[in-house]
C-alpha cells in the first residue's frame, strides 16, 4: 500500500486491479487508457512519477492507483463546483 501525502489515505494497489507492482510505459498507457503525449505530461508536470531501470522506464502500481485516487477527487470537486449556481454579476 502507498500513503498518499496529497489525499492522506492509504491507496492499495490491488484495490482498483493492478495485478503487478510495476509497469512499462505501453502497459501502463493501456490501464489509463490514456495516449504517450497525455502520459509524460503527467510525469512533467509531477502529476505522475516513473523509474528508469537501465533504458526501461517503469510506473510503479502503487503511483500509478495514487494518481488515479487524485484524479478523481479533482474531478469530484470540479463536480461540485458546476453544481453552485453562477454568481450574478451587479450593475
Amino acid at each position: 500500500m502507498n500513503n498518499d501525502k496529497s489525499t492522506g489515505v492509504d491507496i492499495d494497489p490491488s484495490a482498483l486491479g493492478f495485478s503487478k507492482v510495476a509497469y512499462a510505459v505501453n502497459e501502463t498507457l493501456e490501464l489509463l487508457s490514456i495516449g504517450r503525449t497525455a502520459l509524460y505530461a503527467a510525469v512533467k508536470r509531477g502529476d505522475l512519477k516513473r523509474v528508469k531501470f537501465g533504458k526501461k522506464t517503469l510506473f510503479y502500481a502503487a503511483d500509478l492507483a495514487a494518481f488515479l485516487t487524485r484524479l478523481r477527487q479533482l474531478s469530484e470537486t470540479d463536480e461540485s463546483r458546476a453544481d453552485h449556481k453562477p454568481r450574478q454579476m451587479q450593475d
